[in-house]
């Protein structure tokens, strides 16, 4: 295996010397690229583009509509699109992004190893305000917000985070943000919400898109291992992967950059359609606007059917999330789900998949005939869900959930959840997202949950139901043994609904009202 250096490629900027070293390793596969300790200026024309059109309000009030659609036009930084067996060594080594792309894209290749790499952004995706003043006007409390970083009257401010140095952590959302007023590029007038303690020095973040291009796109590839890489913002996810085989990601840390207190806009990491394992190993997360990890496929749609084919498309709100066409495999099952329980009733063999990119869907052929009436019924592929490990890892100070699990199989056990704004596990298929499927064995254990499901109010532990109009005991079987769960400011430590069997054992658990909930019809296993 051969190695190579980066500083032996001459280039007029950063992206282009990364470009011709990686057009080496991929004309010799097996190639790893050393990467000096360092400074790299990863940018181009169009993300410069990109990023102040969104600051000027061109893109309009909410983003993600733009740039997150299947024809958006983006750059990506490092290109591993064809490679087979490169690694890159990266420790000590930054890619400072200036604009907003796709920093890494890890595209139809096998045996692709990042390692030490961070991922920052020179002028950061979110604005950081700090309270200075605060006044009572009558029943309204308001306030002077100054930002360190100039905004416009236009630039859209979407999810925020408020960090109260006092709490130490998020707290629920203070200031109305359609009440803002633009005073100069760095002073905005605020009002805050009549149930909240503001202070002078606490901190106001807002984020200025959702959905975006990831930090790093794993699409179409076999064999990925992320090993010590830090993700300290992005303007979207920090790790989408699509239509992947085989994922491990050792000692990931998606935290704030120095002096921050968020990271990515929305997920850390989110898989969708993948096969194989997903591995999670002593990992880090803190600051993110959404979840930790969101692992599923999606419910397929039928637009129109025949005897034995059918033609399926996706119409999940944010999907599919790398914004490229999903379809079924030939040799996949797929099960015949009922809308309103999505519970799987029959399942066929798929023997044939045309692709229609323009229609945004595929007609499928099956290895049996279909009922004549599909009203009311999705279908689901169990074979483009990953088995799950999730362990050793840490999760701190972000909003949703912490890991959410829709598939077959997960392990999480000893991971550390702390200050999460709603239940930290939670393995649930959402039929509002069409997203799913509903699991078979997921076991939580040896884990510790510390004051979580302050906003949610609800669980602070692990929630586990179906998102559906009409959920049925839909899950099979979940193992949730030998965990701390402190919630005392949270309704309850633990939702069991929608499962059949439910061993529970061994636990630890305060909370402000019911430690345990079993929904009707529920087994529960203590001993």
């Amino acid at each position: 295996m051969s190695k190579i250096y980066l500083s032996d490629y001459p280039g007029t900027d950063d992206r282009t010397r990364f470009k011709a070293a990686l057009d080496f390793m991929k004309e010799n596969p097996g190639t790893t690229l050393v990467v000096e300790p360092g400074t790299y200026n990863i940018t181009s024309e169009r993300a410069r583009e990109a990023q102040r059109a969104l600051m000027n309000g061109d893109y309009g009030e909410n983003p993600e509509s733009v740039m997150f659609t299947p024809d958006y036009e983006y750059d990506i930084g490092l290109d591993f699109r064809g490679h087979v067996g490169s690694t890159v060594e990266g420790y000590g080594a930054t890619l400072l992004v200036d604009g907003f792309m796709e920093t890494v894209s890890i595209s139809e290749c096998e045996n692709v190893t990042l390692r030490g790499l961070t991922v920052d952004h020179k002028r950061r995706p979110y604005s950081k305000g700090v309270v200075t003043e605060i006044r009572r006007d009558g029943d309204v409390t308001r306030g002077t917000l100054v930002f360190s970083e100039p905004l416009t009257a236009r630039t859209p401010l979407m999810r925020q985070s408020y960090y109260s140095p006092r709490a130490g952590r998020f707290i629920n959302e203070l200031v109305r943000a359609k009440e803002l007023k633009y005073v100069d590029p760095t002073h905005f007038e605020c009002v805050f919400r009549g149930d909240g303690e503001p202070e002078v020095g606490d901190e106001v973040y807002y984020s200025h898109t959702f959905h975006g291009r990831p930090a790093i796109f794993i699409y179409k590839a076999v064999n990925t291992l992320l090993a010590d890489v830090t993700i300290h913002n992005h303007p979207g996810m920090g790790i989408t992967a699509q239509e992947s085989r085989d994922i491990v990601m050792d000692r990931l840390r998606v935290v704030p950059s120095a002096g921050d207190k968020v990271s990515t806009n929305t997920d850390a990491t989110h898989f969708c359609a993948c096969r194989g394992k997903v591995r999670f190993d002593g990992c880090r997360f803190e600051g993110q606007g959404d979840d930790t990890t969101n692992v599923h496929t999606y419910y397929y749609v039928v637009r129109s059917h025949g005897r034995n084919t059918v033609f399926l498309t996706i119409t999940s709100p944010d999907g599919p999330h790398g914004m490229k066409l999903l379809c079924p495999q030939v040799g996949d099952r797929l099960e015949l789900v009922r809308k309103e329980s999505l519970h799987p009733e029959d399942v066929y063999r798929v023997t044939g998949v045309e692709p229609d990119r323009a229609a945004w869907g595929c007609t499928v052929t099956l290895d049996r005939d279909l009922p004549e009436n599909l009203d009311g019924y999705y279908f689901a592929d169990p074979d483009e869900v990953p088995d799950v490990e999730f362990v050793n890892c840490t999760m701190r100070n972000h909003h949703a959930r912490s890991v959410l699990i829709k598939s077959r199989t997960a392990l999480i056990e000893n991971c550390d959840f702390s200050c999460v704004f709603e239940s930290p596990v939670k393995i649930a298929a959402e039929g509002g997202w069409e997203e799913g499927i509903n699991s078979e064995l997921v076991t939580v254990r040896r884990c510790r949950f510390t004051d979580n499901g302050t906003v949610s109010n609800e669980c602070g532990g692990v929630t586990v139901r179906m998102e559906a109009e009409r959920p049925a005991l839909t899950h099979g079987t979940v193992v949730i043994e030998d965990n701390l769960i402190d919630c005392p400011r949270c309704m309850h430590g633990l939702i069991l609904e929608n499962v059949r069997r439910a061993e529970v054992r061994r636990n630890v658990i305060v909370s402000a009202g019911e430690a345990v909930v079993v929904g009707e019809g529920v087994e529960l296993i203590t001993e």
